[in-house]
């Protein structure tokens, strides 16, 4: 996608706090981006690394409420690997 460079920076802070699990950090960093594509494409990148709690954020801010609802419940089971 063709993004601007403040959405680029956002989404590489982004990627870097939440590689080193400063969750509240990552959250910071995109809380401006305003673009849908942007947040279905990070919600396809969380789910990909398994890392649904980050998911399930990016769905509410893509007003995708019955699929951040579905990852929360799916929380609460055991992960099958």
């Amino acid at each position: 996608d063709n993004v601007d460079e403040k959405t680029r920076k956002a989404l590489l802070a982004f990627s870097y706090h939440l590689s080193i699990g400063n969750m509240e950090e990552a959250y910071k960093e995109v809380k401006q981006i305003k673009n849908p594509s942007v947040w279905e494409n990070m919600a396809h990148m969380c789910i990909k690394t398994k890392r649904l709690d980050v998911a399930e954020y990016c769905l509410g801010n893509m007003g995708h409420i019955r699929g951040a609802r579905a990852v929360r419940e799916s929380l609460q089971y055991k992960e099958i690997d």
